[in-house]
Formats: structure tokens, C-alpha cells, sequence
């Protein structure tokens, strides 16, 4: 397989390092979701207990997130199934949730418009604490991290779920 340079690489801005670093793990998260995810069967979803849908709920809900930052920086998007994952939903057992496939064309969809926006960001937007929102205690930074490290325990998550079927 071919050498492919990281994306962080290549940007062209001189940007905050807290900011590079985290787009260099939103690339690796990236590339590697999908992969993660790619051939777990329904079989597979089934076999620890049936009609778990917690694996699904994960997925759909990171895949969620990605989107919902995109909505706050003024990406008007959405998933195909928002309906099971918009308003921060919990897992709903008796759901039916899409197959896990369908999730992977939603996070290729948005991944690249939503780092492009990311990246864009300046250090007022990315650092200061809005004045708007006296009860918000974190920068948007602080935010875009937390989110990062949360699709890091997904992706750990879901790693050790997988070894468990070999």
C-alpha cells in the first residue's frame, strides 16, 4: 500500500499546536472508524445478548456528534438516522437501529467538512469562553477535545468488543 501523507501535514495555515494535535487525532479517528466497524454482522451484534443494541448505539451516536458539531459551526447537515441519535438520545433497546454499514457513508460525508471548518477556526473562536452563554464553562476547544477523546474510548470500545468475537 502506498505511503499517504497525513492530512496535518500538508495544512498550509499556521495554527495553534493544541489545534494541530487534535486535528491529527481527528484524522487518525478518521480513517480508523469506519475500519473498526466495517464486517461486524448482525450475528455478531447478537452474540453476547440478543437485541443489544448498544454497538449500533455507539456508532450512531458518535457518527451524531460529528454532525452536531457541524451544526454549531454553520454545516447544515444530517445523518440518515438523526431521529435515533439527535438530543443526545440514550440507547433504546427496542429500537431499530440501520446497520452498522450505513453509518460509514454519513461519517465520510460529514468527517472532511467538518475538519475543514475546524480548521478555519481562529484562536478567539476556538479559546475564549462566550459571553453569550454566562453559564458555559469551557472554550469550544475544550469541547472539540472532549469529543475527540470520547470517539477514542468508542473506538477502544468497540476494538476490545471485536477481539472478543475472534
Amino acid at each position: 500500500m502506498a505511503y499517504k501523507t497525513p492530512q496535518f501535514l500538508l495544512m498550509e495555515k499556521k495554527i495553534d499546536i493544541r489545534l494541530r494535535t487534535l486535528l491529527e487525532s481527528y484524522d487518525v479517528h478518521t480513517d480508523l472508524f469506519p475500519k473498526i466497524i466495517t464486517g461486524i454482522t448482525e450475528r455478531d451484534l447478537n452474540l453476547f445478548k440478543k437485541g443489544s443494541n448498544i454497538i449500533p448505539w455507539m456508532v450512531g451516536s458518535q457518527v451524531q456528534l460529528r454532525y452536531d458539531i457541524a451544526n454549531w459551526l454553520g454545516i447544515h447537515e444530517n445523518q440518515a438516522a438523526a431521529e435515533l441519535f439527535s438530543g443526545v438520545q440514550t440507547v433504546q433497546d427496542n429500537a431499530i437501529y440501520p446497520p452498522l454499514a450505513s453509518f460509514i457513508d454519513d461519517w465520510k460525508k460529514i468527517s472532511p467538512m467538518l475538519r475543514n471548518a475546524i480548521y478555519e477556526l481562529d484562536n478567539e473562536e476556538l479559546f475564549l469562553f462566550s459571553k453569550k452563554e454566562p453559564g458555559k464553562t469551557g472554550t469550544f476547544f475544550d469541547l472539540l477535545s472532549d469529543i475527540i477523546q470520547r470517539e477514542t474510548n468508542c473506538i477502544v470500545h468497540i476494538t476490545a468488543w471485536r477481539a472478543f468475537l475472534t
